[in-house]
């Protein structure tokens, strides 16, 4: 088994619930006194690796809703995504009753069950309306094959968007970063973006999304600054002031200092 184990080449989500199963079946076989003990008591769990998150620009943003402005439905999935920073799969299986009538998203995500409460722009709801005209319980998903299934059909129309104007490396969880990223630039907390996300722990938001916290960043610079006030080498410690650089002479040419006002030249600096 620990042979087996040091073979093993799948995704840390795949590893994982492979371990998971196992784990289940030798504990129940132990249970049952078919074993002395489970063979795989002890496998270290799969390290999960922090993959960069790349958010879209807001001209991205634009362009790709411009690109999708006669596809109401595309147009449609690509606000939602943004604006409410659902996975590809939860969006495109989107049932319709989960939309409350004061514009409110509640439902559980597939991939971690974590309850999903977030608020929606009116303009995102009436797309929604739009794309969903004449389908009775989801948005964009017969309801008739695998819910997987319907996010790889969607996946695939947003490419097709997002390669019309030439956005390199699109995937439509781009969008979900963009929604992290945009909260936590405007100083909402880690702990929140963590529940409108659904995460099931706030390391999970901490281990993606940290670089873009601009509360946490002001937090550690403030505390550098402040150790930095009583720094007992810094206090005793009087820089030297540049040499100030002397005047080019007559018939240097490119030497000379533009004739601009001092106040211009430090605020061009």
């Amino acid at each position: 088994m620990r042979e087996w184990r040091e073979q093993w080449s799948w995704a840390h989500s795949t590893q994982r619930r492979v371990l998971e199963q196992l784990n289940a079946f030798f504990a129940f076989a132990a249970e049952e006194g078919w074993i002395a003990q489970s063979p795989v008591n002890g496998f270290r769990k799969p390290k999960a690796e922090a993959r960069p998150t790349l958010p879209l620009s807001v001209d991205e943003v634009r362009r790709l809703l411009r690109a999708a402005a006669a596809k109401p439905r595309e147009q449609a999935l690509i606000l939602l995504l943004r604006y409410s920073g659902l996975a590809i799969r939860d969006a495109a299986t989107l049932r319709r009753d989960a939309l409350q009538p004061g514009g409110e998203l509640v439902l559980r995500r597939a991939n971690s069950g974590e309850l999903v409460t977030v608020a929606l722009p009116e303009e995102v709801t009436l797309a929604l309306e739009t794309a969903a005209a004449g389908r009775q319980e989801h948005y964009f998903w017969t309801g008739r094959s695998q819910p997987e299934t319907a996010a790889k059909f969607w996946r695939g129309r947003l490419h097709a968007v997002a390669r019309a104007v030439g956005i390199e490396g699109f995937h439509p969880h781009r969008l979900r970063d963009t929604f992290a990223a945009e909260l936590l630039l405007a100083d909402v907390s880690m702990g929140d973006v963590s529940t409108l996300l659904g995460h099931s722990s706030v390391a999970t938001t901490e281990r993606y999304y940290a670089p873009w916290s601009s509360a946490r960043r002001n937090r550690l610079d403030r505390i550098v600054r402040e150790v930095h006030q009583r720094d007992p080498i810094l206090l005793g410690f009087t820089p030297k002031k540049p040499p100030r650089t002397a005047p080019a002479a007559p018939g240097e040419a490119g030497l000379a200092t533009p004739n601009v006002p001092k106040a211009t030249r430090r605020a061009h600096a």
